[in-house]
């Protein structure tokens, strides 16, 4: 018991320490933000989680803009959701800090660097699904970003510039969650913008897709390589009488893709999934 206080100890001085000194190393700033969001708790109040939370947007902003943030793992980062384009130029941090009402709040970093020599720009993006607008059909900046937790990113070409198509998850509420499939382009190599015309669901043009059902069940979302389609449980209500209310909607296992083809997102229905993985 002594040794497992006396190594408590040790290790909360350190921590201690590396706060209140400059931070040189970027394994220095991984430990004090690992620290940082272990001592977000659920048992602490929603004003203090969001203190602390706030807390690491500066620290996390700060490791970043060392020279070797675009390569470095952040492996100890277990709440930080790390994607990384497979043309080295896009790496998107994304975690989320959930509140007593169930609900989530998103928050992101995102480096951007044109060519490999170059040095990265630093983007904050700022949660803001509170928007009454429908966000199927905006074009968001990092100020206006419609969050999520990121977990892939698959790239195409889309006119004269690259299509970063984003799969992420949002947990929501205690009611409902999403899987939401975005896209991000960088104007003149220098603004982000998420969001582009370029999803064809049946006859209609979407610059998102928003999949909503119930938090008792999950759904699927992923890019199949072989047969290069983003492919997802179809959704539908449990009753008919609860279409429209999306906590009573789940796979039916049935499978739909969207394939890009003609410089879009192309929805089609109920594919065979067999033998496909």
């Amino acid at each position: 018991m002594r040794s497992y206080f006396t190594l408590f100890v040790f290790l909360s001085v350190n921590i201690a320490l590396l706060q209140s000194q400059p931070l040189i190393t970027i394994s220095d700033y991984e430990t004090v933000l690992q620290h940082r969001f272990d001592s977000i708790l659920p048992s602490l109040p929603d004003s203090r989680k969001t203190e602390l939370n706030k807390s690491i947007e500066p620290l996390f902003a700060a490791a970043l803009t060392l020279p070797e943030a675009f390569s470095y793992p952040f492996d100890s980062l277990k709440k930080v959701g790390r994607i990384t384009s497979k043309d080295g130029k896009l790496r998107i941090f994304t975690w989320d800090l959930m509140v007593d009402d169930g609900s989530h709040h998103y928050t992101g970093m995102m480096l951007y660097r044109p060519g490999k020599d170059e040095k990265p720009m630093l983007f904050s993006l700022t949660d803001h699904k509170g928007s009454d607008s429908d966000p199927a059909m905006q074009m968001l900046s990092p100020e206006t970003w419609f969050g999520a937790l990121y977990y892939e990113i698959i790239e195409k070409r889309w006119d004269d510039l690259t299509l970063y198509t984003l799969l992420g998850f949002d947990p929501n509420d205690i009611f409902t969650s999403r899987k939401i499939i975005d896209c991000l382009t960088m104007k003149d190599d220098t603004i982000p913008v998420f969001g582009a015309p370029v999803f064809r669901l049946k006859n209609k043009i979407q610059y998102r897709v928003i999949f909503e059902y119930s938090a008792k069940v999950s759904m699927s979302v992923r890019y199949n390589e072989n047969i290069k389609m983003i492919v997802f449980d179809h959704l539908s209500p449990a009753k008919p009488s609860y279409t429209g209310s999306y906590q009573f909607y789940g796979p039916d296992f049935s499978y739909d893709a969207l394939k890009f083809e003609d410089n879009q997102w192309v929805l089609i229905e109920d594919i065979d999934v067999r033998n496909q993985w």
